[in-house]
Formats: structure tokens, sequence, C-alpha cells
């Protein structure tokens, strides 16, 4: 693993088109055997879509009320899978399912297909799959009242434009934490995208239909923050507790816009100026912090389960 941390110090900020193939590569051989005491369930079906399907993770454990956490895969929009690889993303659902917590791995939609806000819809379709079957012994007996919402790079972005819907007066009004929400990890999000990269514009013509800042602004998951109503229980640490997590070579447009989050966020938030708990992880690029989950690098796996057992120790939060 040393090479492996040669190289991303190496390559610092820079993140080709290609870069992503190349570090799971690296990081392959780094996963130990699955253990076989966990049960893997494939391909459950949350929705009506060809990509609305989801894996569950089911730890050995028989005991009742277990934690759940929803992993949700990056892609810039336009691609990724729940099964990246053999081994990735079952990375990430396996080391939960170790530590006693149900994990659910699941695909969305991608552009060109999808539309906005068609990868939120899908985060609201996984989350009431959720509270209709986590229950089960089938899934492991999980907690409803105890899930946590867990995206990286793209798919943090959908599940912020769930949450944040609201900001959206063209949405059907919903109810943000409700099926519940215990806490959001979002690591490497683009809260906000620079139109100036060609890909990028590319991408926010399929989604958003225009790469018109005026027009998907409004809609990104930073402008649907900064408009959604004062009352709105998403504003309040006690009740949506957020993780906020970066790398120390993050991609320079996601530095950015997690900086306008992080300002957004403590303009806004309850009680009056309450930050986000925030993360910069050392030695890390945009993709190797997720890779490294499941290795013996725990860095990036120790702060979420730090978060994750910080929420669930809290009282619950008032209800005036």
């Amino acid at each position: 693993m040393d090479a492996i941390r040669r190289a991303i110090a190496s390559a610092t900020i820079t993140f080709g088109p290609t870069d992503d193939v190349k570090w799971r590569d690296a990081y392959t051989p780094f996963y130990p055997e699955f253990p076989k005491d966990i049960q893997r369930l494939r391909d459950e079906i949350y929705g009506p879509g060809e990509r609305n399907k989801l894996d569950v993770y089911v730890p050995a454990s028989e005991k009742a009320d277990k934690p759940v956490v929803v992993f949700i895969h990056g892609g810039g929009f336009f691609s990724g899978d729940k099964e990246w690889s053999e081994k990735v993303y079952a990375n990430v659902g396996y080391y939960f399912a170790q530590q006693g917590i149900i994990s659910v791995v699941a695909n969305h939609q991608l552009v060109p297909h999808a539309k906005y806000p068609g990868g939120a819809d899908d985060m609201r379709l996984v989350r009431e799959w959720i509270y209709e079957h986590i229950s089960a012994p089938k899934y492991g007996q999980g907690s409803v009242q105890n899930v946590f919402l867990f995206g990286h790079s793209s798919g943090g972005a959908h599940i912020c434009m769930d949450l944040f819907a609201e900001g959206d007066p063209n949405r059907t009004p919903k109810d943000p934490l409700f099926p519940p929400v215990a806490g959001v990890i979002l690591l490497d999000v683009p809260f906000w995208f620079d139109k100036n990269k060609p890909a990028r514009a590319r991408n926010l013509r399929h989604y958003w239909g225009s790469e018109d800042e005026n027009l998907w602004g409004p809609k990104s998951a930073l402008g649907l923050f900064q408009r959604i109503p004062d009352n709105s229980p998403v504003l309040d640490s006690r009740k949506l507790p957020i993780f906020v997590g970066s790398v120390e070579w993050e991609i320079p447009e996601t530095t950015d816009a997690m900086v306008m989050f992080f300002n957004a966020y403590r303009a806004r938030s309850k009680p009056t100026g309450t930050l986000p708990t925030v993360h910069v992880l050392k030695k890390h690029n945009h993709l190797t912090n997720i890779l490294s989950i499941g290795t013996e690098d725990t860095a990036q796996a120790d702060k979420i389960m730090e978060f994750i057992n910080d929420c669930l120790a809290s009282p619950s939060p008032p209800t005036v």
C-alpha cells in the first residue's frame, strides 16, 4: 500500500478521465476475502427503472433494530454501478456489515437517460423501500429510525437534491425527513459545478437541460439548500446531523463547492451558526478515500463510524 500512497501524493489534485479505473485496480489486491457469514442479497428492486436495484448486506448478528447505512455511488452523473467490479463497491457493503450495520448499496439512473430530478427521485424510492422492508428478518431486522444516507461525489448530490427538494417550488411537497434519516454522510460532493469544464457542461445539458447557471443553479444541491423554507427540519443540526468529508488532494471544483455549501449551511443552520461535522482526509484523492474502506487503511472508515456512533448515542432532538 505504500506504493499507492506515493502515487496518490505524486498525482496530487490531478484526476483524469481514466484515473478512476486506475485507482480502482490499484486498490483491488488489498481487499481481504469477504466474510462468508455476511449474507449479500443482490438486485432487490426498489422502483420501476431499469437501474432501480440495490444490494443488501446482512450482518451475522441476529440482534434486532440494527442501524442501516445506505451507500450511493458516484460517477459524475453518467457512470458508476453498485458492482463497479467484483470487489468495488462490495468493499463498502461488507465493511459496514462487519460492524453490525445493515448495508444497502444502490444503483440510480444516469444521464443521458435521467433528467432532473430523476436521481433525487431514486433516492426517495430507496428510502421508501428501506422503510417498508428493512425491518424484516430477511433483511436483518433493521431499525427504520436509524438509517444513515452515505453518498460519494454525484451520489451525494442526488441525496442532497432529495433532502433539499423543498427548495424547488415545482416539485411535489414531501416531508424531507420521512422516511426517517438519522444522519447524512457526504464525501467529495459537487454541491455546485464548474460549467467551463466541457464534460461538466455536457452533463448539465443532459440532466438540467441547460448549461446556463441561471437555470441549473437553483436546482443544484447548493441552490436547493439556499432556497428551502426557514422552518425546514433539515436546517436543524439536531434533527439532521450532516458529515461533510473531503480529501487532501480534492478536485478543485469539488473543493470550491464544499466551501460554498459550508458557508451556506452556517448562514442558515439551527441552532444559529451551527456547523456540520467537517473532515479532510490526509493522503487521499477524490476516489481513493472510498476505495480504502475495507482495507488496512482504516482512516476514512474510522471517521465515518465515529460520526455514526455519535449520532446513535445522541438524545432525540426536541420537538419544539
